[in-house]
C-alpha cells in the first residue's frame, strides 16, 4: 500500500518530516533544507529497496547507508558533526508502526502475528544500526588516512584538523587532550617526538578552524 503513493509524494513528506524532527531537536535553520534532503533521499532508497528486495535486513540498511554516507559528507562541507544530519535523517525509518502493531497484536493474544511482526520491526532496527555502522567506520578509517598523510607532509595545520576524530563541538571549537591526540598518532606508527617543540596554539588559524585546548587551559577557563 505505502509504494502506491507516488514517488515525488514520498519524498516530499519525508523531506517535510526529517525537517519537523531537525526543528524538535533545535537544529540551527540554515542547516534544515540539508536535513530534509538528507531524510528524503534516504526514505527513497528505502521505498526502491521494498520494492526489489523480498528481506528487510537489506534495504533498511542501504537506507540507513546512502543517510549516513550523505551525512559524512555534509558534515565535512558544512563543518558540522555529521550525527546532526543522521539522527533526524534515520527517524522516518524507524520502525515505529511496527512496534506498536506488535504490541498491539501481544495485547489481543494474537501471538503468531505478533512474533512475525515484531520479528519485521527488530530486522529493520539492525539494517539501520548497522548501516549507520558501517559507514561510520569506514569515514574513521577515512581519517586516519587522511591525518597519517597531512602528517607526513609536516602540515601542521592539517594534523590539527584531522586528529579531532569523532568529538563533540563545543561552538567551534573541538575539545582534545593533548595526550589523547598523541594516542591517536602512535595508533598510526608515527615518531612525534621530532614534533614536541610545534606550538600549535600560535599557529595562525581563522574562528571557525578547530583548536586544540589543554586540560590545564579548560580548568582556567571555568
Amino acid at each position: 500500500m505505502i509504494t502506491q503513493v507516488p514517488l515525488w509524494q514520498h519524498f516530499l513528506f519525508a523531506a517535510f518530516a526529517t525537517c519537523g524532527f531537525a526543528i524538535f531537536f533545535n537544529v540551527q535553520p540554515k542547516l534544515l533544507l540539508w536535513e530534509a534532503l538528507v531524510g528524503a533521499i534516504g526514505w527513497v532508497v528505502y521505498l526502491i529497496g521494498i520494492d526489489h528486495y523480498e528481506n528487510p535486513m537489506i534495504y533498511s540498511f542501504l537506507a540507513a547507508a546512502v543517510i549516513s554516507f550523505c551525512s559524512e559528507i555534509l558534515a565535512r562541507k558544512l563543518k558540522q558533526p555529521a550525527i546532526l544530519f543522521v539522527i533526524p535523517g534515520i527517524l522516518p525509518l524507524v520502525p515505529g508502526v511496527g512496534l506498536y502493531q506488535t504490541v498491539y497484536l501481544i495485547m489481543f493474544k494474537k501471538y503468531t502475528l505478533a512474533a512475525s511482526t515484531g520479528t519485521k520491526a527488530v530486522i529493520v532496527s539492525m539494517g539501520i544500526a548497522l548501516g549507520i555502522l558501517v559507514i561510520a567506520s569506514l569515514s574513521r578509517v577515512f581519517n586516519l588516512y587522511k591525518l597519517k598523510k597531512a602528517f607526513s607532509r609536516n602540515d601542521a595545520a592539517k594534523y590539527v584538523d584531522w586528529v579531532n576524530l569523532g568529538k563533540n563541538r563545543t561552538g567551534n571549537k573541538f575539545v582534545l587532550n593533548r595526550d589523547e591526540l598523541n594516542e591517536h598518532l602512535n595508533s598510526l606508527n608515527i615518531d612525534t617526538d621530532s614534533y614536541k617543540k610545534l606550538d600549535l596554539e600560535k599557529m595562525e588559524k581563522n574562528s571557525s578552524q578547530d583548536i586544540i585546548l589543554d586540560d590545564d587551559t579548560l580548568k582556567e577557563s571555568e
